[in-house]
C-alpha cells in the first residue's frame, strides 16, 4: 500500500466537492428523460399492497431484496426524481466506499482519485441514478471486497461482521453476486493457505453467508427454472466483451488500452501487488469468468451486468496514474476526471427512456382523458399508464403470450386484448393512439400493420417509439 498523503486543505473541502459533483450528475441525468421499462416495471411491481408485492417477486427471477426498498422507498413520493432516488442514495454512499476501499488498498491520494473517478464515470452516473437494483449490487460488493481486505489485514470480528452483512445483501440483491463472491473465497484462500486457522475462519465467514442466503434458496430454485424456460439473455459474444469494456473505460474506445495499462501497473510493485491482485479479483477477473461462463451457455454476462467492477477498476486506475512522476500523474490524473466528465454530458440518454420523452412530449399536446391508447408491448404500456393515467390503455397480444420479462405476471387481463377492440373503438368513433417500441420483447409487427391499416397513414417515428393516429369514423 502507498501512504502518500493528500494536502491538508484538499483533504478538508474535496470530499465535500467529490460529493456535491457525484449529486448533481446523477440528479441532472434522472431529470433528463422519463422512466423506461425496467424502471416501470420495478414500479408497477412495488406500488401496490403488500401481499402482491411478494407474488410478483415470486413470479420474478431476481433476489427479493431491492423490491423491498424500492416498496418502502415509495413513502418518497412518486415523481421521477423521487422514484430515482433510491438508486441515487446507493450511488453516493458507492462513491464513499470507492474511497475508503482504495484508500485502504493504495493510500490517501489514490483513495481521493479514486472517488472523483468513480462519482463522474458516465455508466455509473447514469445506473446509480436508474430505479433498479445495480447500484446496490455494486455497493454490497464494494463494502464484501473492501470489509475482507481488512479482516485479512488486521483480523478484527467487526471487519468480518460487515463482510458476512454486505455479501449476504449482495445475494439478496442479486444472483450475479455468487460468482464475485466465490472468486474472492478462492482468492483469500490462497493468500491464507499457510494460515490454516484463519483460513478455515474465512471459509466459516462464507458458511454464514450461505445461512443468512438460504431463506431465498427455494425461491431462487423456482427463479432458475423459470429463467432457464424463458430467458432473454443470448451467448455473449467477442463484441459484447469488448462493449462490457468500452462501457468500463468511461465509454471511450480510445481509453480501452489505456485504462487496462493504468490497471495493471500497480501489479508491477511489490508494495501493491497483494493489492491489486484483490482489486482485480473484486472486478475485472469477474468479468472475464461471468463471460467465459455465458459463451458457455450459462446466462450470467450482459454488458451492463458488469459495471459492478466500476470501482474496483477505478482504484486500479488511480494507483496507476500516481505511480508516474508527479508532473505526469497530476496531468493524466486532470485528464481522466475531464474526459470522464465530458461522456457523461455528450453521452445521449437511453434510446428507449428518449424516445419515450419524445413520446411525451407529444402526447402532453394531444392525448385527452377518455381517448384510447393501444400498445403492441408492455413497454409502452407500463409507460402509458404511469403518465396518462386518465386515459384508457390497451395492450394488443396478437395471439402471443407474455413471458415474465415482458411483465407477464403485472398486467392483468382486464387491459390484454386482441385485434377486435381496435376495430371496435375504430367503429364507434373513439379517438385512439396506438404505441409501439422496437426493443420490446413481443412481435410488433401484426400490431404495426393493424395500427397502420386503421389509422390509414404512417407512424410517426420517435427515435425506437412508433407512433399512429386513429381517425374515427
Amino acid at each position: 500500500m502507498t501512504d502518500a498523503r493528500v494536502p491538508r486543505p484538499l483533504a478538508r473541502f474535496a470530499p465535500a466537492l467529490v460529493l456535491l459533483a457525484a449529486l448533481a450528475l446523477r440528479v441532472r441525468e434522472a431529470l433528463r428523460a422519463p422512466l423506461w421499462y425496467d424502471e416501470l416495471y420495478t414500479q408497477a411491481a412495488v406500488n401496490r399492497p403488500w401481499e402482491e408485492v411478494l407474488r410478483v417477486m415470486r413470479g420474478d427471477v431476481h433476489p427479493p431484496l431491492h423490491f423491498v426498498l424500492a416498496h418502502l422507498w415509495t413513502f418518497a413520493g412518486h415523481s421521477d426524481l423521487a422514484v430515482r432516488g433510491l438508486g441515487i442514495l446507493a450511488g453516493l454512499a458507492g462513491v464513499c466506499v470507492a474511497w475508503g476501499f482504495a484508500r485502504d488498498l493504495f493510500g490517501a491520494r489514490a483513495g481521493l482519485l479514486t472517488a472523483a473517478l468513480v462519482a463522474l464515470h458516465p455508466w455509473h452516473v447514469y445506473f446509480s441514478q436508474e430505479a433498479r437494483s445495480y447500484p446496490w449490487l455494486w455497493l454490497f460488493l464494494s463494502i464484501s471486497a473492501w470489509s475482507a481486505w481488512r479482516w485479512a489485514g488486521r483480523g478484527e470480528r467487526r471487519d468480518a461482521v460487515l463482510f458476512v452483512l454486505s455479501s449476504a445483501l449482495a445475494l439478496w440483491t442479486h444472483y450475479l453476486a455468487g460468482i464475485v463472491l466465490a472468486l474472492q473465497w478462492v482468492w483469500m484462500l490462497a493468500r491464507l493457505r499457510r494460515e490454516g486457522s484463519r483460513a478455515l475462519a474465512w471459509t466459516g465467514w462464507h458458511v454464514a453467508v450461505a445461512l443468512l442466503f438460504a431463506p431465498v434458496l427455494p425461491l431462487w430454485w423456482a427463479q432458475l427454472h423459470r429463467a432457464g424456460a424463458d430467458h432473454w439473455l443470448p451467448r455473449p459474444s467477442v463484441h459484447d466483451l469488448y462493449e462490457a469494456a468500452r462501457k468500463l473505460a468511461f465509454g471511450a474506445s480510445y481509453l480501452v488500452p489505456v485504462v487496462l495499462l493504468l490497471a495493471c501497473t500497480p501489479l508491477t510493485s511489490a508494495r501493491t501487488r497483494r493489492a491489486a491482485v484483490h482489486a482485480l479479483g473484486a472486478g475485472l477477473v469477474p468479468v472475464l469468468l461471468c463471460w467465459t461462463l455465458g459463451t458457455a451457455g450459462v446466462r450470467v454476462f450482459a454488458p451492463k451486468y458488469m459495471m459492478f467492477a466500476i470501482p474496483s477498476l477505478c482504484a486500479l486506475i488511480a494507483a496507476g496514474t500516481l505511480r508516474l512522476p508527479k508532473v505526469a500523474s497530476a496531468a493524466l490524473a486532470v485528464a481522466l476526471l475531464a474526459l470522464g466528465l465530458r461522456a457523461g454530458f455528450v453521452r445521449a440518454p437511453y434510446p428507449e427512456a428518449d424516445a419515450l420523452g419524445r413520446t411525451k412530449r407529444v402526447l402532453d399536446s394531444e392525448l385527452r382523458a377518455g381517448d384510447v391508447v393501444f400498445h403492441a408491448d408492455t413497454h409502452t404500456l407500463l409507460f402509458g399508464e404511469r403518465y396518462y393515467p386518465k386515459s384508457r390503455h390497451v395492450l394488443l397480444l396478437m395471439g402471443q403470450r407474455l413471458p415474465y420479462y415482458e411483465g407477464g405476471h403485472l398486467v392483468p387481463d382486464s387491459v390484454r386484448a386482441e385485434a377486435g377492440a381496435l376495430v371496435s373503438a375504430h367503429d364507434h368513433g373513439l379517438r385512439w393512439f396506438a404505441l409501439a417500441a422496437r426493443p420490446a420483447g413481443l412481435d410488433d409487427r401484426a400490431a404495426a400493420a393493424l395500427f397502420e391499416a386503421a389509422s390509414g397513414a404512417p407512424a410517426e417515428t420517435l427515435g425506437v417509439v412508433r407512433l399512429w393516429r386513429g381517425q374515427p369514423r
